[in-house]
């Protein structure tokens, strides 16, 4: 099987290859390829710490592996739970984005070096009915691409079955996610019980379908072309005619998410068309279509200026304060700290100030521009504001310089 990992990579010749490397048996067989083909590479592995004592053995396996071949291997600790918990989000999907974002920014310092992934033949056929189901449009359905500019998948067109036959062969080593076994995630259902049955009920289905997606993937080349053409048009009107919604649906779909709206908001947007005017669906944090008499307007929303903090417990308070750096009475922090906008009726007591002010009176106080007032976030602590970042805190949050310990909150622009 290397020899076709090595037919692939002849064409897409680079001075290094990054693998993700999750420790199961398609990426170890993959990690066993390079290895096979001399070829300079390096190892990815991203702990999410999901699975407890699992997560870390995995991790381990993997270093002492590329410790024993001599792979550089470069593992990352993410906490994949806390993080959802803090921000929502699905869990297979935010785990793919964090481990191709590390990939990207590893490609990133090194010179012609490319990520590399174990996807195989079977991923394919499972990605293409997950796509089908989430509505996902020409692209899903298309299916992954072999070699893009950011990823090469030289396993794409190998079957799982050869790939444990190889692996077999050769007696790699690999871990076994037992998460893979639960079918509450709808690839795993798909793998374990749906596919399955379809295969054996229509033996051809499987080339039938490598048939349809070849097909796809030429009609979706054509289709982006379009929508490109058809996107910039919105985006230069801020406006999309009834006509332009009679279009074809694969074409719409693809010009929506060139606008950054998902697919599964085209129902909604048709739907816009024969309601009555004023009505509206917010698509995105930053857009809003507005039925009007002459069709869809595309609102922009303010976005809001982009701040962050960091917190840390403390012991000792400095001789004098300032508006970016907070020291709050932790005794009155119950509950999480997020940045958010502000409603124009939201008022708060400063510290300091006898009595309530506006959050824009406070804003304009502090010399903030007026065009940057709408979007400056305010500090929340559950339903209750903590204060205004760079401006004020608020009086009921103030650290007690009676105390023992103070939470300081730190904020800066990003």
């Amino acid at each position: 099987m290397h020899k076709k990992v090595s037919s692939f990579l002849l064409k897409h010749p680079y001075s290094h290859y990054i693998l993700a490397c999750s420790g199961g048996i398609d990426s170890m067989v993959l990690v066993h390829c390079f290895l096979e083909l001399n070829l300079p590479f390096s190892v990815v592995h991203v702990n999410y710490q999901l699975r407890g004592k699992d997560s870390e053995e995995d991790a381990r396996f993997v270093k002492e592996y590329c410790a024993a071949h001599g792979i550089p291997c470069r593992i990352k600790k993410v906490n994949l739970k806390k993080q959802l918990e803090k921000e929502g989000g699905n869990l297979q999907q935010e785990a793919r984005n964090l481990r191709y974002a590390l990939l990207r920014e590893y490609v990133n310092k090194l010179p012609n070096a490319i990520a590399v992934t174990a996807h195989h033949e079977d991923d394919q056929l499972e990605t293409f009915w997950l796509h089908l189901v989430r509505n996902s449009g020409l692209s899903g359905l298309s299916g992954m691409r072999a070699a893009t500019s950011e990823i090469l998948r030289p396993l794409l067109g190998i079957s799982k079955n050869t790939i444990v036959k190889y692996a077999q062969k050769h007696q790699i080593p690999f871990r076994e996610d037992r998460s893979n076994a639960e079918i509450k995630y709808l690839r795993n259902f798909f793998r374990l019980e749906a596919l399955p049955y379809l295969h054996q009920a229509y033996p051809t289905l499987k080339k039938d379908l490598f048939f349809l997606m070849s097909v796809l993937k030429k009609s979706y080349a054509r289709t982006k072309r379009e929508a490109r053409i058809l996107a910039e048009n919105w985006k230069k009107k801020q406006f999309i005619s009834l006509e332009e919604t009679q279009l074809d649906p694969a074409l719409l779909v693809e010009a929506l998410k060139e606008i950054q709206v998902e697919p599964p908001f085209l129902k909604s947007i048709l739907e816009l068309t024969h309601s009555e005017h004023g009505k509206q669906v917010k698509v995105s944090s930053t857009i809003a279509i507005v039925r009007t008499s002459m069709g869809l307007q595309l609102n922009y929303l303010e976005q809001a200026i982009p701040m962050r903090f960091t917190t840390q417990t403390v012991h000792t308070l400095p001789s004098a304060f300032d508006n970016w750096n907070w020291y709050l009475n932790p005794e009155q922090v119950e509950q999480e700290l997020r940045l958010t906008p502000f409603e124009a009726h939201e008022r708060i007591q400063a510290n300091g100030l006898k009595r309530e002010k506006s959050i824009n009176a406070l804003l304009k106080s502090a010399g903030i521009p007026e065009f940057e007032r709408k979007k400056w976030p305010v500090l929340r602590c559950g339903d209750n504001i903590v204060g205004v970042p760079g401006v004020t805190i608020a009086h009921s949050f103030r650290a007690d310089t009676n105390g023992n310990s103070f939470l300081k909150v730190t904020f800066e622009r990003c």
